[in-house]
């Protein structure tokens, strides 16, 4: 009697852990801006010594979840690190929230800002991602205005179709 139980005991596990789908990126990591769709490394000196984002993981109940912060951000007074920790979608897509609440009382006040960022895995490049979203939303005295910050950074570098090329920081090439 104990080998049936044993037996079922062991197929019901391997059946569930059949069911519990892993990422199949490893999304953890600093990346830096790259060019083109062939995420060549940038000429500038600056671009190479500044991360754009740090992914971070985290395991939780046997669910790998990602957090993520926009350094450059900071300087800008923006939003820093993203507002929830997130999994990846059935695309291996990853959506980071960034969001500043208004400051109320202290004159001129500040509007709401909420920055989105969208990665993908970069199937051509291992070690790389495409940012294939990042848009910021201000919302000001009930006025709401969107800023598409991928597309205007089409109009200072060059970006590859699928969107902007990020490398992982222990990649080269």
């Amino acid at each position: 009697m104990k080998k049936w139980k044993l037996a079922v005991f062991g197929v019901v596990s391997l059946l569930l852990a059949g069911c519990e789908k892993g990422p199949s990126y490893e999304f953890e990591g600093q990346y830096f801006a790259t060019e083109g769709e062939e995420c060549a490394t940038p000429v500038s000196t600056k671009d190479l010594e500044h991360y754009l984002l740090e992914i971070t993981k985290q395991v939780s109940w046997g669910r790998v979840m990602y957090s993520a912060t926009l350094p450059a951000a900071a300087n800008a007074g923006l939003p820093v690190v993203s507002a929830q920790d997130v999994s990846p979608n059935d695309d291996n897509q990853l959506t980071f929230n960034f969001s500043k609440a208004r400051v109320y009382g202290v004159p001129p006040e500040n509007p709401d800002f909420t920055i989105v960022v969208t990665v993908i895995p970069n199937q051509n490049k291992e070690g790389h991602l495409w940012l294939i979203k990042e848009k910021m939303i201000i919302n000001k005295d009930g006025e709401v205005k969107e800023v598409d910050i991928l597309e205007r950074l089409r109009d200072l570098i060059e970006v590859g179709q699928a969107g902007a090329c990020l490398r992982k920081a222990a990649v080269t090439g």
